[in-house]
């Protein structure tokens, strides 16, 4: 949930958002977290109607460095943070799983 974010984590939610907002018009569109971690590690790539940059990338790896942390769409919990080893182990073993997780 928003209000158990720090000013960092927050930060990084609403860009991540952003992103989500201009290439599907959705707030927050289903394994956006992944989607964008793929591109943060592979680089620029279409993403709905849009793409996400590497001027997004860049500003991705800035706030989530500050941050030390990557959010993640809990059911329950909205967005929630994740520490960076916490995330890029989920993210490893989930792609591991779904490679399909990555398309958006």
């Amino acid at each position: 949930m928003e209000s158990d974010l720090t000013e960092k984590e927050l930060r990084l939610a609403t860009f991540m958002s952003e992103i989500s907002e201009y290439c599907y018009s959705a707030g927050w569109m289903q394994n956006l977290e992944y989607a964008l971690w793929n591109a943060v590690i592979n680089g620029e790539r279409k993403y709905g109607q849009s793409y996400i940059t590497e001027d997004d990338i860049s500003t991705l790896i800035k706030l989530s460095t500050d941050a030390n942390a990557w959010i993640v769409y809990d059911d329950d919990k909205e967005e929630t943070a994740l520490s960076l080893k916490e995330w890029i182990e989920k993210f490893k073993k989930d792609v591991g799983q779904n490679k399909g997780i990555i398309k958006g």
